[in-house]
């Protein structure tokens, strides 16, 4: 075995060299020795571990193991006969390979185009399974030996095409069977309800080496049917073809298609296959045609370069990763860091011409897992790296109005789903992009879906069922009586109305302005000054129409869509008004009963840190003048939920992997407002290479696991004082620049025990 050397020359951490030793046999002496090859630096692509978030014992991170490019369409993957809503457990045979997949979420979607290579023709799923070997997977390959016959194989991804290589022992009874029906929701997760309704494969050249198809299918998160085309083609011709439909085989037919929902219809190839010499598939997937298919596969892999598919895939993700430089930190550090990163760049999709009722060009952005749980981390990292992605993807909330009437939340596959987890958080997402003044959206649009939203929506829980007799209420009242979600959605309404209202003032609409901003400061009616819980009074509960409260367990995290708080309790909601912070300090009596409550709610576990509506909570410390405190719970909160092996909770799209990145960087947003809280950085360097080519520095002088406190900032070479920064602080260049030691700086800090 050839010792290899490891450096981490792209970070510049230690500068080590390997030294070239003579192989056995090697002369020494005599003409001078050929000098060695420097080790490659090592790239930020490097550092990920698609495991993580995979391999957790509780299976709640629910990220994908297998390849995709930053925000492509198609996702090619394995799949067990038994897993979560990712299709996959490391513990069980693999089954196959789909190519469409979603990272991260609470429930499943997708699971098609289904491949599996095998030795002799096995049409039944069980029969697919195979044990494994040699798995390794990086975020532009996947590789595994199925071991039950011998197999490898290897996929790497374009945005909308994949290209699979086989390598099968010698045998004159090779094949590769698709299975346009086998799909996540209904094989792997059949408690979520999913169900084909139609689908069609056909062979369709003189060779026979290619396949085309589509499947229709029902079922998964996200509402509506929707459509997969795909064209699927082989590196050489096969010895045979044929079609198989509920486990009957027809050899040499040349097409097949269900005859009734739920039936099994696939395709296969039969090959000779000589042992060290490779098999090629590719794959193009649309959702929108089986010539879009076409046009996708032909576009993006031409050829069967194999390694240039790959090779351009690590640059797409060296070049996207490489916008944030860390130095410094634990060899774990850097590879959680730059997996949440990488987990943060996956999802919403880019469907730009591949939806089918976009126009050309239209920008189509697709698989919101939901706007509910990527506002508030991941939008506002986009808005840093990836700023035209933001403004393509409000353009496209845009354009989903004009065309659909609605703008929901969650958007799959092409659909708006009619059920809502809280408030209309799009709005959100375009007051933040708003106040950070990012280019490229049309404003005005944009704004007629805050007007929507406004004057429209604001319905409250199960508002598409028309006999709802709460419908209405929060656009007279300014909150929602008791009733399924009525706390979440009344808080939620309200910051949704101050964002309108922040986009409202810029843009000169005086009177929606003022209407909005005074319906956003109506969720205190919900506030009950008696309500009582470990000792602490004060907390949103439940009100009759009557205005009457009304008693609840304040403890309870309710479950999701029916109860008074969506997956939150009233310690996990409470604390929620990002707009009127100060508001909430002087209703828990001032700023010190306010930190001595919310510490009580971090120590005893009240809040529910391991999803969305306790992202910012964290923050709300500084604003009681206890920026020491943030960092605390910051770093134990990253220290006990984000590990090598994944999330505290479901990754949700990359909204926790971009929790993990702002808080590892030490800046942290409030998304919807112009402002990044100062919390306690991990690495003493983070470079933010910014689109413009501005370079953004933050410097953390003694960072370690001990130095957590800020002793003191500067920026751009000045004292600062304040406890957050601007968005035009970090775009236009500059250095933030912190001293950090093991106590806080605060008095209060400096006598508090920990």
């Amino acid at each position: 075995m050839t010792a290899r050397c490891r450096t981490s020359g792209w970070l510049a951490l230690a500068g080590l060299l390997c030294v070239g030793v003579p192989a056995a046999g090697q002369q020494l002496g005599g003409a001078p020795a050929r000098a060695a090859k420097a080790p490659k630096a090592r790239q930020p692509v490097d550092y990920v571990d698609p495991n993580i978030g995979v391999i957790d014992t509780d299976g709640y991170s629910n990220c994908v193991i297998g390849p995709q490019l930053p925000f492509g369409s198609i996702n090619p993957s394995p799949q067990t006969a038994k897993g979560s809503h990712d299709g996959y457990a490391p513990d069980q045979p693999i089954r196959g390979f789909g190519q469409l997949h979603v990272s991260g979420t609470g429930w499943g979607k997708y699971g098609q185009v289904f491949l599996s290579p095998q030795i002799g023709l096995a049409t039944g799923e069980e029969a697919h399974d195979s044990p494994k070997e040699n798995e390794h997977a990086t975020p532009y390959e996947y590789a595994v030996k199925l071991s039950r016959y011998g197999i490898g194989v290897a996929v790497t991804p374009a945005a909308h095409s994949a290209i699979y290589r086989f390598e099968f022992p010698k045998s004159d009874d090779a094949h590769l069977l698709l299975d346009i029906t086998h799909c996540l929701v209904r094989d792997i997760v059949p408690f979520v309800g999913g169900k084909v309704l139609a689908g069609r494969v056909a062979f369709t050249t003189p060779a026979h080496d290619e396949i085309r198809g589509y499947g229709t299918y029902r079922g998964g998160f996200g509402g509506g049917d929707y459509n997969v085309y795909f064209c699927a083609r082989l590196s050489q011709a096969p010895t045979a073809v044929g079609t198989w439909l509920n486990g009957t085989v027809s050899p040499d037919q040349a097409a097949d298609s269900l005859r009734q929902p739920n039936d099994r219809v696939g395709a296969y190839f039969k090959l000779r296959s000589t042992a060290g010499k490779a098999v090629y598939l590719k794959i193009g997937v649309s959702l929108k045609s089986t010539a879009q298919a076409v046009q996708w596969l032909d576009a993006e892999i031409p050829g069967w370069n194999y390694a240039a598919v790959k090779k351009q895939a690590q640059a797409a993700w060296n070049q996207q990763l490489a916008k944030v430089e860390v130095a410094g930190g634990s060899a774990s550090e850097r590879r959680i860091f730059y997996t949440a990163l990488y987990h943060a760049l996956l999802m919403p999709r880019d469907r730009t011409n591949d939806l089918p009722d976009f126009g050309k060009d239209v920008p189509a952005w697709d698989d919101h897992f939901a706007v509910w749980d990527t506002w508030r981390t991941m939008y506002p990292l986009q808005v840093l790296l990836n700023p035209a992605m933001v403004a393509g993807t409000i353009n496209s909330f845009a354009a989903r109005l004009a065309q659909n009437g609605v703008v929901k939340d969650a958007y799959i596959a092409g659909n708006d789903m009619v059920e809502e987890q809280g408030g209309n958080n799009v709005d959100n997402i375009i007051a933040d992009a708003y106040v950070k003044k990012l280019p490229g959206v049309d404003w005005n649009k944009a704004y007629e879906v805050l007007r929507y939203h406004a004057d429209q929506e604001r319905l409250g829980s199960f508002a598409w069922r028309k006999e709802e007799p709460l419908l209405g209420y929060y656009k007279k009242q300014g909150w929602i009586p008791f009733g399924p979600m009525a706390g979440n959605m009344t808080l939620e309404y309200a910051y949704n109305d101050f964002c309108a209202a922040e986009v409202a003032r810029g843009l000169g609409h005086s009177a929606d302005y003022a209407r909005y901003l005074a319906r956003s400061k109506k969720w205190v009616a919900l506030w009950n000054p008696a309500a009582e819980s470990d000792g602490f009074k004060g907390f949103i509960v439940p009100k009759t129409q009557d205005k009457d409260f009304l008693p609840i367990d304040l403890k309870a995290r309710q479950a999701s869509w029916r109860q008074f708080f969506y997956e939150g309790s009233s310690w996990t909601y409470s604390w929620f008004a990002p707009h009127q912070i100060d508001t909430l300090i002087v209703l828990n009596g001032g700023r010190a009963a306010f930190v001595t409550k919310l510490q009580h709610a971090f120590d005893y576990k009240l809040l529910q840190a391991d999803n969305e509506p306790s992202f910012l909570t964290v923050q709300l410390f500084q604003h009681a003048g206890r920026p020491d405190l943030s960092s605390y719970y910051v770093r134990r909160l990253m220290r006990q939920g984000y590990t090598e092996k994944g999330y505290p909770g479901n990754e949700d799209s990359g909204a926790m992997g971009s929790w993990y990145v702002f808080s590892a960087m030490g800046i942290f947003p409030n998304a919807g407002q112009d402002l990044y809280y100062l919390t306690s950085p991990v690495f003493p360097e983070v470079k933010l290479r910014l689109p413009q080519g501005q370079l953004f520095r933050i410097i953390a002088h003694h960072a370690s696991p001990e130095n957590i406190y800020a002793q003191s900032v500067k920026l751009n070479g000045k004292p600062y004082a304040n406890f957050f920064i601007t968005h035009e602080d970090i775009v236009r260049g500059g250095v933030l620049e912190f001293e950090m030691g093991p106590v806080a700086a605060t008095e209060e800090g400096k006598q508090a025990k920990k």
